[in-house]
């Protein structure tokens, strides 16, 4: 999934549990599940899922944190979907490349807030923000070249 492609599409952004809409049933049904970060620290649930319902895309996961164990506080923030990895066999859902620190920088959010071009320009540079601490200097590996991972159609 492109995101430069889809600039237009942001205002039409829903979320599932208030729409019509439901997950196919060829599909996992993801809300609910644990959401782990890339050291396996228990970051949240899925709480919901936005999506454009002209095009039927899911854009982002609406992370719940309020379950985590890793001392992160409580709210809820919205992760692109295509840096998400699904593993089926577990059910949960991957955040390879992202850690308590990159999830502390995303703004919160709120139902009925708007998601434009900025909002997701925000959040993709909150997850570039090097982990604290984290033994590769920054700037030395182009990880948000390396993050993303196309979603099957």
């Amino acid at each position: 999934m492109d995101f430069a492609d889809n600039s237009a599409d942001y205002g039409l952004l829903e979320e599932l549990s208030e729409s019509d809409f439901e997950i196919v049933d060829s599909q996992p049904n993801v809300m609910g599940w644990d959401v782990l970060d890339t050291h396996q620290n228990k970051v949240g649930e899925v709480y919901d899922l936005l999506f454009n319902a002209d095009t039927r895309k899911v854009r982002y996961i609406i992370l719940d944190m309020e379950s985590n164990n890793a001392g992160l506080d409580d709210g809820r923030v919205i992760v692109p979907i295509d840096i998400a990895v699904f593993d089926l066999d577990k059910d949960v859902v991957k955040l390879p490349g992202i850690s308590t620190t990159t999830l502390e920088y995303l703004p919160l959010y709120e139902r009925g807030r708007e998601i434009n071009k900025d909002t997701d320009d925000t959040i993709r540079r909150a997850l570039d923000i090097p982990e604290r601490d984290a033994p590769i200097p920054p700037g030395s590996l182009h990880v948000a070249q390396t993050k993303f991972y196309a979603k099957k159609d």
